[in-house]
């Protein structure tokens, strides 16, 4: 059976036979270590482990922050390089909307292993935001692919990259509260 330590200082955990000199996360000696038992079965610690959505949510993060750059970029150029970059922004939109669902399933998945239910506060935030920037996300494919033409068009496509972003930022902020929660048991 594995044994674990964390670090009384940081609370970085890890394998007992891993630990060097110094901790690897703050670099205090290794006395500062001591035995920790986990208080969750083996089972769901090694799916936690996994950090599925920790890194599915990098994507729609990524996209949201890419597509609105761009679009910013767009705007203050002209030529060639403002349509390609506008051309990327309709491809990142395409994915955008798949992406924000994996996040969205790998999430309500964790939230259920790590919390055993779905009906904590941070929780039911999460998936309403999740909720408003897939439908958010919807709307800016509809919007890109309908009407993207004058600049009033494209600056509600902005205005969404802009929600989207928020979205994005308001998740991320809520998610990392809790990474290291999770129920006993």
């Amino acid at each position: 059976m594995k044994k674990y330590v964390i670090c009384k200082v940081c609370g970085f955990i890890m394998e007992e036979k891993d630990l060097k000199d110094v901790c690897p996360a703050c670099g205090v000696p290794k006395t500062a270590f001591v035995e920790y038992k986990s208080k969750v079965s083996e089972k769901r610690e090694n799916f936690l482990n996994l950090h599925l959505h920790p890194i599915t949510v990098h994507f729609p993060e990524a996209i949201a922050v890419f597509s609105t750059g761009f679009l910013i970029l767009s705007f203050l150029l002209s030529g060639s390089f403002s349509e390609n970059l506008l051309t990327t922004v309709k491809i990142l939109s395409i994915f955008f909307p798949i992406t924000v669902l994996i996040a969205i399933i790998s999430g309500i998945y964790d939230g259920k292993v790590r919390f055993k239910k779905l009906s904590p506060p941070y929780l039911k935030i999460k998936i309403y935001l999740g909720i408003i920037l897939f439908v958010s996300s919807i709307l800016t494919i509809v919007l890109i692919e309908t009407s993207f033409r004058t600049l009033p068009e494209k600056a509600i496509v902005f205005v969404l990259s802009i929600v989207n972003l928020a979205t994005c930022t308001a998740l991320g902020k809520i998610g990392g509260k809790l990474t290291d929660s999770k129920m006993p048991g």
